[in-house]
């Protein structure tokens, strides 16, 4: 999964003038487009939960908040993120956090590393099933991965995608990887992507979005409506579409305690 440059999309315009607007139509519509689209909200102008709330994953999360080293290195950034939030802060001086190399060097996967590389064509969701799950376990984790891939945007689906959020906020002891359709939630280009779930406003039915995608981002808010629809979304590595990953701490006592 990895993000299309702006570049190549304003180029395909140039060739789609018979059957829409001039590139320089295109040109001056991408000057004057607004940051997000209407289903998704910047941080910067919300943070009435994030102060009201405890929103802990997003705490336990923000100290490690990064951005994905290359244009296909989503899945590696958020994978990051949620290893050293789920380990806590090491207790010693000589203890390292995780990066992005480092997640790639110590599950040591070559069909990894060649997606996430710069120009790779991302990880599929099954796929990054299987590499979480290699992430917890080369990083020592005693932790449980659960995948949720809903099929539909049916009532019962979303009733289950919200009853699996509102677990996930009750503390910082698990967190949620989300694969969507990016430009679902943001109004720009549509993409399959991943990231992080910072927050989830039950009352709103809200969902914080830690985009690592930063060249063009900041965390967003998006309905739980809106990211179903996003997560169902099919795209060329994922045909019938996404989900999201819950990883889940077996014993929250040992968080802060993980040296390495």
């Amino acid at each position: 999964m990895k993000r299309q440059l702006r570049s190549a999309l304003l180029a395909l315009c140039a060739f789609a003038f018979l059957v829409g607007p001039p590139a320089a139509a295109q040109d001056a519509q991408s000057e004057t487009k607004p940051k997000f689209g209407p289903d998704a909200v910047p941080m910067t102008q919300d943070r009435a939960y994030l102060r009201n709330a405890g929103a802990p994953d997003f705490w336990a999360m923000m100290p490690y908040y990064t951005a994905q080293q290359t244009g296909s290195a989503c899945s590696v950034a958020s994978v990051a993120m949620m290893i050293n939030a789920l380990r806590g802060l090491p207790p010693l001086s000589s203890n390292r956090l995780v990066t992005q190399t480092r997640v790639l060097n110590e599950v040591d996967d070559d069909g990894w590393k060649a997606a996430s590389a710069e120009n790779g064509d991302g990880v599929s969701f099954a796929d990054f099933a299987g590499l979480v799950r290699k992430s917890v376990e080369a990083f020592g984790l005693d932790a449980t991965v659960e995948v949720f891939r809903p099929k539909d945007t049916s009532p019962e689906t979303l009733s289950e995608l919200r009853r699996i959020l509102e677990e996930n906020e009750r503390d910082d002891s698990d967190i949620i990887l989300l694969a969507y359709d990016q430009g679902t939630l943001t109004g720009d280009a549509t993409v399959g992507h991943i990231a992080p779930l910072g927050a989830y406003d039950a009352e709103t039915h809200r969902v914080l979005v830690m985009d690592v995608d930063r060249l063009w981002y900041v965390p967003y808010w998006s309905s739980d409506e809106k990211l179903l629809e996003a997560m169902v979304k099919p795209d060329r590595s994922d045909p019938t579409g996404s989900g999201l990953i819950h990883v889940r701490l077996k014993d929250v006592r040992l968080k802060g305690r993980t040296t390495g």
